[in-house]
């Protein structure tokens, strides 16, 4: 995968990790958005617009490592990258976005119950770019 969050610093509890159930046979890299997918407590790698975004993978997950529980990192500051036809606007809220590991402008539809929301944009940055974005899971925006 591509455009993982990068420069990541943890904020809270060394970033107010939760463990969530991933399928034993995946591997996703570090850094990758990860979503709701499915009951209990149960994720995947946000793949476009309209996920229950609900944090940072913490580690490396490999095919072969035998692992069904992983660590979310949901309270932290991190790079994460925008969409090519998108910009991120200081103090903005982000949602994931069209692509995998993407955020784009959170628009009305996304921060309607606050499932689709990353975070706040810390810095203007457009098309493909870069920015700092302060990620806080499940705190009202």
């Amino acid at each position: 995968m591509a455009d993982e969050a990068t420069n990541i610093v943890y904020l809270g509890n060394q970033g107010d990790p939760i463990e969530v159930i991933v399928a034993t046979g995946t591997a996703i890299a570090k850094g990758t958005l990860m979503q709701l997918s499915s009951s209990p407590q149960t994720c995947t790698a946000t793949s476009g617009q309209g996920q229950h975004f609900l944090g940072i993978l913490a580690e490396e997950k490999t095919t072969t490592d035998g692992k069904t529980k992983v660590a979310l990192i949901t309270h932290c500051i991190a790079d994460l990258t925008c969409g090519a036809a998108e910009t991120m606007v200081l103090g903005a809220p982000v949602k994931t976005g069209a692509a995998a590991n993407e955020v784009d402008v959170a628009d009305d539809s996304g921060i309607a119950g606050g499932t689709e929301v990353v975070g706040i944009a810390l810095e203007t940055v457009a098309g493909n770019g870069t920015g700092a974005v302060l990620i806080n899971v499940g705190k009202v925006r």
